[in-house]
């Protein structure tokens, strides 16, 4: 008995209904992390122009598209996302749709009245263990990992467009999957190795002779030669590489464990995601969300000796190869199992081509090696009674769907992510964990931002201890520390920051701020110095920094006696900001403490009669004390008390001009 026509459409309503109810309420969730190359200029201004090829072209210029489309709106993109995740389910019923029909199952399977009604409802059932899979929200709520929902969604079309050329014999659509294919690798280049899945389905399908097959699979290794060289293009240098500081960080790290891995890391790295290949698979069949964060840390094997990783690599191996002798040998429901395998075992090959240590396991990259999913549990299935199936699939669905919200509503900004990510670390697990200290030195950062000083310290000591690179978590103790008051603790933190490796203008500017708050200015001016002759950015807000800091410095230089070095950072600023009245009075101030009272006076008298606050009040007052005119400087003294009577500075200053002979005559000046 077929199944209804009208089953499907029910079927795609409902499932629909379930993706917007797991996804809609996320639609104003924050930027996480990578999200930040949507702000920072690396997408919109570098992407939009599709003539312009480069990494992920399609997928990055997307956004570009978007927002010239619809406006600016950071839910309209994650709509977008929706639309992408929906049209990818879509696509793989089309596609195992179409190789389900070309399989023979058992005889006394497809004798059975409900056969077809049966395989359908098991595709189904299939579709939503991936559409409604909490582990996909990693891929579609977040934000900028579209590139690998739409790298799928293009690699299942091309999959697609390719059974349908072999069935049908028009060229029109192995066009089709070649279009397909370039578009999938234009919008992640983890999809590049579709390519390879011709030959499988082209066996599959065709069940060819020898002399086919070396013609397809010499087709095959031509289009994969060209994608290889585009894509060596772009990576080529990332190659068996570590990439990034980070990496070398951890790197040394194992090293210190181990001495002498460094020079069999990258072996070590594919011996791992070998290994990790079985993890995915189990998270996708077992989505337990108290194993899922955006920041998981397996362990690094140190040795080849690793007994997990050991059983995990021979076990890839195998499946692989055991997976091929089927393809090859058993045509029907095992050649097809073969094959649904072959997806996800083909694809995680690009997992071995650089050293992960950084990610080495980000649930987002495994939404593209879950396509298998839909075609092994129709396989499964195919045969239990349709009532069935339904029943499980609609318990499945409401219990996958409420494990994907909670996964969506964990993403909802930057400070409930992190705090997840931290609360799946294992505090206790062997050293070789790597990188254990990022999620507490992020969920510290946003605590600190909301004022939870005390939880931010306890995060980042939690940081440190578990290895945090370059001394950031210790910076950031300190910076904390500065902000509770506790400078002497502080500055012993940015001390030990130093001792880790931790330098630039952000720590010489805090040392600077704290030894200021402990009354010691020259040495503060020492850190204000450097701060301002370390490298910057080329960026507004780095100018923005730099004239802080030479403000900072100017002010500093006073109270340490330095005048020249303030004289000269005030007469830089004002070229910026001329009539600034800080400025004026900063230099009227230094200019005094030169012996240019006269020359002071002159610059801050028109000031105070434009502007006569207090501090411009007291810089004239000043002036006229360095020219020895005490009853001028009590009268402009006494006016900058009245307008802020609360400043201490200028009564201790008003008293000592009082001590001082006042019955002396005063020179006119």
């Amino acid at each position: 008995m077929a199944a209804s026509p009208k089953a499907i459409y029910w079927f795609s309503a409902l499932l629909l209904l379930a993706i917007l109810g797991v996804y809609l309420p996320g639609l104003d969730n924050g930027l996480l992390f990578d999200d930040m190359r949507l702000t920072d200029g690396t997408i919109f201004g570098n992407y939009g122009n599709l003539l312009d090829f480069k990494q992920r072209t399609l997928s990055y210029g997307s956004f570009v598209w978007i927002e010239q489309l619809f406006g600016a709106g950071w839910w309209k993109q994650r709509v977008f996302n929706i639309a992408l995740h929906l049209a990818t389910v879509a696509a793989l019923y089309a596609l195992f749709k179409a190789l389900l029909t070309q399989t023979r199952f058992p005889h006394d399977i497809e004798e059975q009245p409900h056969f077809f009604a049966s395989r359908d409802a098991a595709l189904q059932l299939g579709l939503i263990l991936f559409a409604l899979n909490p582990v996909a929200v990693y891929a579609v709520g977040y934000l900028v990992q579209r590139s690998i929902v739409m790298a799928t969604l293009f690699a299942v079309l091309a999959c697609w467009a390719f059974v349908r050329g072999l069935r049908s014999g028009r060229t029109i659509w192995h066009v089709a999957a070649l279009v397909f294919y370039v578009l999938a690798v234009l919008s992640k280049e983890h999809a590049f190795l579709t390519v390879v899945m011709v030959v499988p389905l082209y066996i599959f399908v065709r069940r060819p002779g020898l002399k086919a097959s070396l013609a397809i699979i010499g087709v095959a290794l031509v289009l994969l030669a060209i994608s290889s060289a585009a894509i060596f293009h772009f990576f080529g240098q990332l190659l068996g590489q570590v990439f990034d500081e980070q990496s070398q960080g951890y790197a040394k790290q194992l090293e210190a464990l181990r001495p002498g891995i460094a020079s069999q890391i990258y072996p070590l790295s594919i011996f791992n995601e070998a290994a990790l290949f079985f993890a995915y698979g189990l998270l996708w069949i077992a989505p337990y969300v108290g194993w899922m964060s955006i920041d998981l840390r397996p362990a690094f094997p140190l040795s080849f000796g690793s007994i997990w990783h050991l059983v995990g690599a021979l076990g890839y191996l195998a499946l692989l190869t055991c997976s091929i002798w089927a393809l090859l040998k058993r045509p029907g429901v095992i050649g097809l199992v073969a094959l649904c395998l072959l997806f996800p075992l083909l694809w995680y090959v690009t997992e071995f081509a650089t050293v992960w240590l950084q990610d080495p396991f980000v649930l987002y990259r495994s939404y593209l090696w879950a396509v298998a999913i839909p075609g092994l549990v129709a396989i499964a299935l195919t045969g239990v009674k349709p009532r069935t199936i339904y029943i499980v699939g609609i318990v499945i669905g409401m219990v996958f769907g409420a494990m994907a919200l909670e996964r969506v509503l964990s993403l909802q900004d930057v400070g409930t992510s992190w705090a997840d990510a931290a609360e799946k670390i294992d505090k206790k697990a062997p050293a070789n964990a790597v990188g254990r200290g990022r999620a507490f030195l992020n969920v510290g950062t946003a605590h600190a931002d909301k004022g939870m000083l005390d939880q931010a310290l306890q995060d980042f000591a939690t940081a440190n201890a578990l290895g945090d690179l370059g001394g950031n978590a210790l910076f950031n103790m300190g910076a904390v520390l500065s902000q509770q008051k506790k400078f002497s603790e502080a500055l012993n933190a940015f001390w030990a920051a130093q001792s880790k490796g931790f330098n630039g203008q952000a720590l010489h500017y805090q040392k600077a701020e704290a030894l200021l708050a402990l009354g010691q200015p020259r040495e503060a001016l020492q850190e204000y110095t450097k701060a301002l002759s370390a490298p910057a950015e080329d960026t507004a807000s780095a100018k923005q920094m730099e004239q802080t800091l030479r403000l900072k410095r100017a002010e500093t230089a006073i109270g340490a006696q330095q005048y020249q070095v303030a004289l000269d950072d005030f007469q830089i600023l004002l070229k910026t900001s001329p009539s600034a009245p800080r400025l004026i009075v900063g230099m009227g101030l230094a200019l005094i403490g030169m012996g240019e009272s006269a020359q002071a006076k002159e610059l801050l008298k028109p000031l105070v009669a434009r502007d006569p606050s207090a501090p411009a009040l007291y810089g004239l007052a000043m002036a006229y004390h360095g020219q020895g005119n005490l009853t001028e400087a009590l009268k402009y003294l006494d006016q900058a008390i009245r307008r802020e009577p609360q400043n201490p500075q200028y009564r201790q200053i008003r008293n000592q001009l009082s001590q001082q002979s006042a019955a002396k005559p005063q020179p006119a000046k």
